[in-house]
C-alpha cells in the first residue's frame, strides 16, 4: 500500500492532539513520577506486542494502526512529564542546563537510532528488535520508580474534579495570549518540526531506492544526524548563558532550512550525510532552547500542560508532515518533494525571522 508507512507513522502521534491537555492536567495535579511510570507502561506493552506478534502484524498490517495509537498515548505523557518533573530534583537555577542536558541525551539517542537499528538488523530479525526495546522500556520503569523526589506532591494546586477540554485549552490560550515569546516558541516548534516529518519517512526510502544502499550502509548514511544533534546540543550547553536566546532559534532555524535543501539534489551519499549532519547540528540546537525557553517562563500550575502543547507540536507535526510528504512523494517522486519543501520551509523561516519581533529581541 502506497504511503502505509507514513499511516502507521501518523497513528504513533495521533493521541498527542487527542489526549494531551488531560494528560498535561495530570502531570499539573498528581505524581509526575507515578504518572510517568504508568503511561510508560503502554510503550512497554506495545513493543511488547510487536515483538511476540511480529508474523501477525506482517501478515495483517492493518493491525500496527490501533498498536501505534497506543503506544502514542504513552508518549503524549512520558515526554512532557520527564521534563516537567525536573523543577522537583534539582534547584531552580540549573532548571535550563539540565533541561539542555536531558534534551541532548534524547537527540542523541534519536539521532543514533538508524546505525544502532541497521546494525541489529544484520543479524536479528524484527522480532528480537522489538523485545530488546521492550526491555529498555521496562528497564526505564524500573529506574524511574527508584527516582528520589525532594519536593512534597502535596503542594500540587487541587482543583474539584477534572475540567474540560474547553477549560484547560482556555487556560493554556489564556497564558500564550499573555506571554508572546512563548507564543512565538510554540509557533517555531511547529516550523522547525516539519521539516523532521520528511527525513524519517522519505530519506530512507530515498537512501535506499535511489543510492541503491542496503540495510547497513543506509544507516551509516542516515547515522549522521546523531553526532550533528549531539554536537548542537553540546553547542547549546556551552552557550546557554548567552543572552538574545529568541534571535539564535530565528537564524538557526534559517539555517537549518538551506541544509534540509542539500539532501538530494547531488545523487551522492557523502552528500546526504554532510547536509543531514549540518541539518543535525541546526536541529540540536532548537530542539535544547525550545523547551529550555518554555521550561523557565511558564508557572508550576501550568507547566505540565504548556509542555504537553509544545511536545504536540513536537512530536505530532512530524507525523503530519511525514505523512503527506510520503503522499507527495509516491506521486512526483523523493528529489522533487524534497526541493518543493525545501522552498517552502526557507519561506517558513524568513517570514518568522521578520515577524517574530518579541522572539528576535528575547
Amino acid at each position: 500500500m502506497k504511503g502505509f508507512s507514513g499511516i502507521v507513522f501518523f497513528f504513533l502521534f495521533l493521541p498527542f492532539p487527542i489526549f494531551f491537555l488531560y494528560t498535561g492536567y495530570l502531570l499539573d495535579h498528581y505524581s509526575k513520577k507515578w504518572v510517568v511510570v504508568s503511561f510508560q507502561f503502554f510503550l512497554f506493552i506495545s513493543s511488547f506486542l510487536l515483538g511476540m506478534g511480529t508474523d501477525l502484524f506482517q501478515s495483517y498490517p492493518l493491525l500496527l494502526l490501533p498498536l501505534a495509537f497506543v503506544n502514542g498515548i504513552g508518549m503524549t505523557t512520558v515526554l512532557p512529564g520527564r521534563m516537567a518533573i525536573l523543577r522537583e530534583v534539582m534547584e531552580s537555577n540549573r532548571l535550563v542546563f539540565h533541561t539542555i542536558a536531558g534534551n541532548l541525551l534524547l537527540i542523541f539517542a534519536f539521532g543514533m537510532s538508524p546505525l544502532a537499528v541497521g546494525w541489529f538488523r544484520e543479524g536479528n530479525d524484527y522480532s528480537s528488535l522489538f523485545l530488546v526495546l521492550s526491555a529498555f522500556h521496562l528497564f526505564s520503569m524500573i529506574a524511574f520508580t527508584l527516582l528520589k523526589i525532594e519536593k512534597s506532591d502535596s503542594k500540587l494546586i487541587k482543583e474539584e474534579g477534572i475540567p474540560s477540554l474547553t477549560k484547560n485549552l482556555r487556560k493554556i490560550l489564556e497564558f500564550l495570549k499573555e506571554d508572546k515569546v512563548s507564543r512565538q516558541v510554540m509557533y517555531m516548534t511547529i516550523l522547525s518540526m516539519l521539516a523532521l516529518g520528511p527525513i524519517q519517512v522519505i530519506l530512507p526510502k530515498y537512501v535506499r531506492t535511489e543510492l541503491g544502499l542496503g540495510e547497513l550502509a543506509r544507516g551509516t548514511v542516515l547515522v549522521f544526524l546523531g553526532p550533528g544533534l549531539f554536537l548542537g546540543g553540546i553547542l547549546t550547553i556551552l552557550f546557554h548563558h548567552v543572552e538574545r536566546k529568541g534571535l539564535i532559534l530565528l537564524i538557526v532555524f534559517s539555517l537549518s532550512s538551506l541544509f534540509f535543501l542539500g539532501f538530494v539534489p547531488f545523487g551522492k551519499a557523502f552528500a546526504t550525510s554532510l547536509f543531514l549532519f549540518c541539518f543535525g547540528v541546526s536541529g540540536g540546537v532548537l530542539s535544547s532552547l525550545l523547551p529550555a525557553i518554555l521550561q523557565k517562563r511558564t508557572e508550576d500550575g501550568i507547566r505540565g500542560r504548556v509542555l504537553s502543547l509544545y511536545t504536540v507540536c513536537f512530536q505530532f507535526t512530524p507525523a503530519v508532515s511525514g505523512f503527506f510528504a510520503a503522499l507527495l512523494a509516491d506521486n512526483i517522486g523523493s528529489q522533487l518533494t524534497f526541493g518543493i519543501l525545501g522552498g517552502v520551509f526557507l519561506c517558513f523561516a524568513l517570514f518568522s525571522f521578520l515577524q517574530y519581533k518579541e522572539l528576535r529581541q528575547s
